[in-house]
Order: structure tokens, then sequence, then C-alpha cells
């Protein structure tokens, strides 16, 4: 198995796409420049400093960035592989199906945890750079008054920043295999793309337009960091992380149902 996992990391990266990601992602840092520059972090009447920059980063990261490097690389993994006719060549060393799906989820995890930490990084020393260290972490929404903020110390900010970064690779993944589900169903990689970047924008507008269904959709899975940090609401952090849970567990025995099913060969 362990054979497996690391053969599978390897194909990530060699694709380079992590690479190409990492470039997005160094240039999405560098959107505060411009906003501070524009005045409008001014007009947002927030607190933006090195110590909260990171946090505020990771919001775009996971509800954007991410998502599409995992409909990729998946698409990728499964689809590509499968038009290529590699897809099968695992499991002619005796490895079963269900180990070849759960390889390619637990390789999953490396690149995603590198392209956070990256970003994590990136955002304190860029934050920092730019804005000055700052005296404490402060996270305000938008118009949201100073006084009603959510306030950490340093020290608290680095761990619940950094914890952020780690808990959002849950439901990164769970995302993950609602892709590998509906990759194991098209023969082109771009399909593939097209109609998993289309029902993550449409899940997005179903959230914000039918607010009482997103609780129950696999994309709120995104806020959990908030939830726990910054709502600081045990009941629906336990709450979210069980419908997510339960999504991750029901795409990953559909997938595992499906390929246990499929014709391998092109």
């Amino acid at each position: 198995m362990f054979n497996l996992i690391k053969n599978e990391i390897y194909k990530i990266f060699k694709t380079k796409k992590i690479y190409v990601f990492m470039l997005v992602i160094f240039i999405y840092n560098f959107l505060p420049v411009l906003e501070q520059v524009t005045g409008a972090i001014e007009e947002a009447d927030v607190v933006i400093n090195g110590q909260n920059i990171a946090f505020y980063m990771l919001n775009f990261m996971i509800t954007n960035i991410m998502p599409i490097f995992i409909i990729v690389s998946i698409s990728d993994m499964i689809t590509g592989e499968y038009v290529n006719g590699t897809l099968i060549l695992p499991l002619t060393h005796s490895v079963s199906r269900i180990k070849l799906l759960t390889a390619k989820i637990i390789a999953l995890f490396i690149p995603l945890a590198i392209l956070l930490l990256f970003s994590l990084v990136l955002s304190y020393a860029l934050g920092t750079a730019i804005f000055g260290w700052g005296d404490q972490f402060i996270f305000q929404e938008v118009d949201q008054p100073l006084q009603s903020a959510v306030v950490y110390s340093t020290q608290e900010g680095i761990i619940v920043t950094f914890a952020s970064y780690m808990l959002s690779i849950f439901p990164l993944l769970a995302f993950g295999m609602m892709i590998m589900l509906l990759a194991l169903h098209f023969n082109s990689s771009g399909v593939t793309v097209g109609i998993s970047i289309g029902l993550l924008i449409f899940l997005s507008i179903l959230g914000s337009a039918v607010e009482r269904l997103m609780p129950y959709l696999i994309t709120n899975g995104f806020s959990l960091f908030k939830i726990l940090y910054i709502s600081r609401d045990m009941g629906e952090f336990i709450a979210t992380s069980i419908v997510t849970a339960v999504y991750a567990i029901a795409f990953f025995l559909a997938s595992v149902y499906i390929f246990n099913k499929k014709d391998l060969t092109y």
C-alpha cells in the first residue's frame, strides 16, 4: 500500500501542475498590495496585519484555488489515466480496486498540505512586509465594528491560523471524493474539469441564494475553520463535520462501487 501511495504522489508531482498552482498562489498573495494601493482595505474598514492576513487568505484559497487544484488533479488521476490506459496497470500487480482508489485519495493529502503550507508561509511573510506584524490577531468581517471583532493573542493567533489551514484539508478531501465519483463517469479530462467547476459554482450560488440549504451542502465544509475559531459554535462545528464526513464516505463508497463495475479498457 505504501508503494502504491508513493507512486500516486510521484505522478501528481510529475505533471508539474502543483507548481503552476504555487505560482497562482504566489500571485494571489500580492492582491493585498493592490487593495492597499487602491484604498479598498481602508474603505472596508478592517484591521489587516501580518498576524491575520494568512487567515483572511485561507477563505479564498479553500473556496476557489484549492477546489480547482483538486478538480484538475483528480481528473488526471482518474479520467486521464483511464483514457491513457494506465489506470489498469496497478491492478495487474495484485492491487485491489478499492486499494487503488484509497491510495489516490491519501496521495492527494500531500500536495494539498504543501500548497496550504506554502500559502501560509507566504501570507505571513508578505503580510508582515506590507502591513507590519501588528500587536495581536484581529478578525473582522467587512463593516463589522472593531469592538465586536474576534481577537486572539499573537501566540493564539499563530496556532489558530495553522490549525485552520490543516483543518481545511478534511473538507477538501471530502470534495475530492465527490469529484472522483464524477471522474469515473467521463471519458474526457476536459469534460470532467468543466462539469466539476460548473458544479462548484452551482453549489456556491445555491448556498448563497437558499441559505437554509447551506448546512446540508458539501461546500459548507469549507467554512469549518471559521465556524470553530470565529463563530466558536461547537454545535455547528460538530454538525458540519458530520455532514462533511457523511458526504465523504458516501461519495467514496459510490466511487468504489462504480469503479468495481467499470471496464477499464478504453
